[in-house]
């Protein structure tokens, strides 16, 4: 009995994020009894699986960026975020849990091989949720144990160094690769070797070049090496790429549309790019609301013309997004780009006569520029990535039931964590890497150009090479709006992409809306916060790379010391 109620418990957890925050620690259950089966490994490791949950990182709606505006600054990237006052309890309950795992796993009484994936999924998890930790807060404490109420020395414990807390992830996801199973034998909803390996090349490149370039500021790293983690990167996407696994990207061998349909799945199973994805059942009631947010509700969000404005044009030259804007406004600007330039454009903004939904014969006429608040796009590019006009949930307004995969882990987020690492490691262009991205969406092959002849040429603060500009330029075309472009400017160093700058949008037809001439920019772009912001973002470099320690957890703890400028 205690067993079954067990399972019950677990699989609320599996089921719901919200009803998950809100259950009593796993270790207020007897597990002296639990544990001697596999099943009951797997049905523990099941827990974890609700970190997945929602669309929020596919939608980039929960990230603060260049690419998008969250209908208003972003607290990070305007440097008003203010200290915390409460507790991190929460962020450590699964570590804590899944420690508990390692504790009792070896009381199981079926063998290894009936176990191992469920071994490699607390590796896995521990790697998952202490790089957040690393990503939020820098050096923290590791534990890999279960540190029990009365373990004062425990409790109070210093931070370990940064060095320390990113090997200890790193080495947690070789026991995860050695452990998981392959995705041809449990799926890419669930974790699989593949996965691991991929996440492995992620956290790799963001230590990598967290330590580089922020090595001569206050988030230097005490006993840094670079090219350490630029390695494991490079040696873990060559092992994923010249291995034996279920790998690729997708392509039906239409070039105008794959990009495009890659992110409207709703079933991704038989996708090779996508690695890890989680899935919806609207029938159980676990459904999202993607399709109603791209077809319908954009929420007062919009994409940049930062982002826009990457975009090279088809022939692979950088394009003169202004000049364009001079003769061509509004409908006429989104058309224009979209027959001119890289077809990822189209793909990830609506342009005008784009079908929106099937069954409500919805077409896109353009942006809501002067709508309320649910339906208004700001900068005038309205966001398409990850529409599927034949959704039934499409053009519905606040349809909550659509089961739009979320893609976690793709092998084209691979391709360019190898080429960069590759490059920083060695000088070396990936070009074969490279041109796989170009060649699935109808591009020519990766070119290097001057910055100089780039008119809408982004500085980063700091000198870069011609080859590293045009790596980076391909990584924020390809993974636009998929939760890593938050990620990529913190472990850049980069804030002076932004700072002092405010998120514009597209060139507006006055002729339209004459009532917008107090929010154009001398350009004639959309300058929707020019009010709000007017000297742009105000990001504090000495401070708001990481978050600051909460307050009350110093004050528990005096070993632990604050977050630089905080």
């Amino acid at each position: 009995m205690k067993r079954f109620i067990l399972f019950i418990f677990l699989l609320g957890a599996f089921c719901s994020c919200e009803d998950f925050i809100d259950l009593q620690p796993m270790d207020q259950v007897t597990m002296d009894e639990y544990w001697t089966t596999s099943t009951e490994l797997e049905y523990y490791t099941r827990q974890f699986y609700p970190a997945f949950c929602g669309q929020s990182q596919m939608l980039d709606l929960a990230s603060d960026n260049d690419d998008m505006i969250n209908g208003s600054p972003s607290v990070i990237m305007d440097g008003t975020r203010s200290k915390t006052t409460g507790s991190w309890t929460g962020e450590w309950t699964n570590i804590r849990n899944v420690n508990i795992f390692f504790a009792n796993y070896r009381k199981c009484e079926s063998g290894y091989d009936a176990y191992k994936q469920y071994l490699g999924e607390a590796y896995f998890f521990r790697a998952w949720f202490y790089f957040d930790l690393l990503k939020k807060y820098g050096d923290v404490p590791w534990y890999s144990e279960v540190i029990e109420l009365d373990n004062q020395e425990a409790l109070m414990r210093p931070r370990d160094s940064r060095v320390l807390i990113a090997d200890s992830i790193l080495a947690d996801l070789d026991h995860a690769i050695t452990h998981l199973n392959l995705r041809k034998d449990v799926g890419n909803n669930r974790i699989n070797k593949e996965a691991a390996l991929a996440f492995k090349t992620r956290v790799a490149l963001y230590e990598g070049s967290w330590q580089k370039y922020h090595a001569n500021s206050v988030f230097g790293t005490s006993g840094a090496d670079p090219n350490k983690y630029f390695k494991a990167c490079v040696d873990a996407a060559e092992e994923l790429m010249d291995g034996d696994y279920m790998v690729g990207l997708y392509s039906t061998g239409n070039p105008e549309e794959d990009y495009y349909k890659l992110f409207g799945f709703d079933d991704m199973s038989n996708i090779n790019e996508v690695l890890l994805y989680k899935t919806f059942n609207s029938a159980e009631g676990f459904g999202n609301k993607t399709q109603s947010f791209v077809t319908y509700n954009s929420e007062s969000r919009g994409i940049t013309w930062d982002l826009v404005s990457s975009y090279l044009g088809r022939d692979g030259m950088p394009y003169d997004y202004l000049d364009v804007a001079k003769e061509n406004k509004g409908n006429n600007f989104l058309t224009k780009i979209a027959v001119e330039c890289d077809p990822r454009l189209k793909s990830t903004i609506w342009i005008p006569g784009d079908l929106m939904s099937v069954d409500q014969e919805a077409y896109f006429s353009g942006p809501t520029i002067d709508g309320g608040a649910l339906q208004l796009c700001p900068t005038g590019f309205q966001i398409k990535k990850t529409a599927n006009p034949e959704s039934p949930a499409a053009g519905k307004s606040w349809e909550t039931q659509s089961e739009t995969g979320l893609i976690l882990l793709r092998y084209a987020e691979v391709l360019l964590n190898y080429a960069e690492a590759k490059y920083e490691l060695d000088g070396v262009v990936a070009d074969d890497a490279l041109n796989l991205l170009r060649q699935r969406v109808g591009m020519p092959d990766f070119k290097v150009h001057s910055q100089s002849s780039d008119k809408n040429r982004l500085e980063y603060g700091y000198s870069i090479s011609d080859e590293l500009y045009e790596i980076r330029r391909e990584r924020r075309v390809e993974l636009a709006l998929e939760g890593l472009r938050d990620d990529d400017y913190m472990r850049w160093a980069a804030c002076a992409l932004f700072k002092n700058k405010r998120p514009k949008g597209y060139p507006v037809d006055l002729a339209q809306y004459p009532d917008f001439a107090s929010k154009v920019d001398e350009n004639g772009l959309l300058d929707y916060f020019k009010d709000v912001m007017p000297d742009g973002y105000q990001f504090r470099e000495n401070q708001d790379y990481l978050y600051s320690i909460p307050q009350d957890e110093l004050t528990l703890n005096p070993n632990l010391k604050q977050n630089p400028g905080w």
